[in-house]
């Protein structure tokens, strides 16, 4: 492996501001997207599914009621009845989540070990088929639009309905779906970054001769342009050519 070291400190752009909100988005999304994903998915890897996560989300959520029963009465009615008819479908969406927790935690049990290199243990799980069998914009969905669009805009119409209806669980599918559909959007984002950096640095790798050696324009080296001065001895442009790029060392663990 090689590394462009003129690439790297010329071109290559950090925001560590921008990467730290990216990362903690993220990770902040994932009980959002936990909270739904149990229902349409299965397979997890063993890493990436937090039974106990999902546990504390069930927790949380089935006791937040409780700090609505006063609004409730006033707009169903006082008693049981009326906080039921406000938040019986609340708790049982909670049911199935649970239920749906338990299933996906059994099926991780039942996949082969990661240790025999047979699983990647972060594994978002298998897509259910019937989203592969959706056209989106007169075309079968590929698993970007899946993940980004079909899967949360599931969610995202039964939690519509629900709220035009004025069940509380309308709001909080809605606001599940948005985190889903923007967590995913923003861990496609990181990957179309790193793909087009390697792209960038090969370009810059079969380049650089060009552009710095032979002093050819960006219209001739596809974009590419080399900023700095240039020694006027061709001999010495070429050893200064040959620093810029260095061999990777892999330390064997």
């Amino acid at each position: 492996m090689t590394k462009n070291m003129y690439y790297r400190t010329v071109f290559k752009r950090t925001n560590t501001i921008k990467e730290i909100t990216l990362s903690f988005f993220i990770v902040f999304c994932s009980w959002p997207r936990l909270l739904l994903e149990v229902f349409i998915r299965k397979n997890f890897g063993e890493r990436y599914y937090s039974f106990s996560g999902a546990m504390t989300i069930l927790v949380i959520l089935a006791f937040l009621p409780l700090y609505f029963i006063d609004s409730a009465g006033r707009l169903h009615g006082s008693g049981i009845m009326g906080f039921l008819r406000y938040f019986l479908s609340w708790y049982i969406f909670l049911v199935g989540f649970f239920l749906m927790a338990v299933q996906r935690r059994k099926e991780i049990k039942l996949l082969p070990s990661v240790y025999d290199f047979a699983r990647f243990s972060l594994s978002t799980g298998n897509i259910h088929h019937q989203f592969y069998e959706t056209n989106f914009m007169g075309k079968p969905a590929n698993v970007r639009t899946i993940e980004t669009v079909l899967e949360p805009g599931f969610f995202l119409i039964i939690g519509i309905i629900h709220w035009m209806f004025g069940q509380p669980l309308g709001l909080l599918l809605v606001i599940c779906s948005i985190f889903y559909s923007l967590s995913y959007r923003a861990a496609y984002y990181q990957g179309d970054q790193f793909v087009m950096d390697k792209i960038d640095e090969m370009i810059c790798n079969e380049e650089l001769v060009n552009a710095f050696l032979e002093g050819r324009t960006s219209d001739e080296t596809r974009g590419f342009n080399f900023y700095g001065h240039r020694p006027a001895d061709p001999e010495v442009r070429r050893r200064v050519a040959d620093t810029f790029i260095e061999d990777e060392i892999v330390v064997a663990m």
